[in-house]
């Protein structure tokens, strides 16, 4: 494939077919593949997922005794001394918290400030350091504290916190803490988590006819690239004047 696209190299001033193309879904244009760094991206989102929903697994027990070691995955602060995994993990944070969807319960353990079970975004991050100390809560405080017989209880006196508790009105209190990826009850899904990165384009009308089952995979490449207008045809060398 690579011969075949790029003659043998990935000068742009020789390539047929454009990598990026290349790896995307065959109703956009594309062959249907996937670029290995946003496989490589998702892998890494499925961990931050499985630290935060504590999966039963030897690598996370590992993780919360010797890297958080009590500390919550949003608190934990970027050091030189951490892995180039960890390094990774902890700069998708902001990306996979966009994903989340989070069930607040009576009892809950998530942090109150660290968290981005609001809105998907912590608090201290909307707000800033100085709500922490006019509230009165320690930093470590956990959601439960606002909470009080299924229903918010949000100090009055903190006027940074007002819109916050009116706007908590609209999020109802569960029974148990729960996590889902993008949609309530949907568990991490590496098809949905690449779909939410990847270079997306608009969609060809002729997907359909050059990809459909029983179609020959060599004639089905070669009508792809002549729909993308990929092969020196005469017209192509007239214009470049070779012809």
């Amino acid at each position: 494939m690579r011969a075949f696209l790029w003659a043998g190299s990935t000068d742009k001033r020789r390539a047929k077919f454009s990598w990026a193309r290349v790896c995307s879904p065959k109703d956009e244009g594309g062959l249907g593949l996937r670029r290995a760094v946003d496989c490589n991206r998702v892998v890494m989102m499925r961990l931050v997922w499985d630290i935060l929903t504590d999966r039963p697994s030897l690598w996370v027990r590992w993780c919360k005794a010797e890297i958080l070691k009590g500390c919550s995955i949003w608190r934990l602060e970027r050091k030189q001394s951490l892995s180039v995994t960890w390094k990774i993990l902890l700069n998708l944070r902001a990306q996979v918290s966009t994903k989340l969807v989070y069930s607040v319960g009576r009892s809950s353990s998530w942090s109150l400030w660290h968290d981005p079970w609001f809105q998907n975004c912590p608090l201290i991050s909307r707000l800033g350091g100085r709500v922490i100390y006019d509230s009165g809560l320690p930093r470590d405080a956990i959601l439960s504290v606002v909470i009080l017989d299924l229903a918010w209880n949000w100090s009055a006196h903190v006027w940074q916190l007002r819109n916050i508790s009116i706007a908590c009105l609209d999020i109802p209190i569960v029974q148990h803490d729960s996590i889902s990826w993008q949609v309530k009850g949907r568990p991490f899904s590496f098809k949905s988590a690449w779909e939410s990165i990847r270079a997306t384009h608009s969609g060809v009308p002729w997907a359909k006819i050059v990809w459909f089952k029983g179609d020959i995979l060599r004639h089905a490449f070669c009508l792809c690239l002549s729909f993308h207008k990929a092969y020196l045809t005469l017209d192509k060398l007239q214009n470049i004047g070779l012809v």
